[in-house]
């Protein structure tokens, strides 16, 4: 699922992400953090979730949905090629 570009994502602790291969910069809140960390470690959808559970107080529906949002704005952002294999 991650695209070249992800995979050259720089992140501090703070959710300053910098992309070598553009330039740009982001700022990634502590969920997307964790999504990111888990696409760049190889994480299947439910590693994913798993994450977010751990991380945070929320229910797997709420967590399933979080990712998919995220993972749609990265993809606009260029930043992965493909979004729909988490359901």
């Amino acid at each position: 699922m991650q695209t070249a570009t992800l995979r050259e994502l720089l992140m501090n602790d703070n959710g300053f992400a910098f992309d070598r291969t553009t330039g740009y910069t982001y700022t990634i809140n502590g969920a997307g953090m964790e999504i990111i960390r888990g696409l760049k470690e190889g994480d299947s959808d439910e590693q994913l979730v798993a994450r977010l559970l751990d991380a945070y107080d929320v229910d797997a529906l709420t967590a399933r949905h979080d990712i998919e949002v995220f993972l749609g704005q990265l993809q606009r952002y260029g930043l992965l090629a493909l979004c729909e294999e988490v359901a």
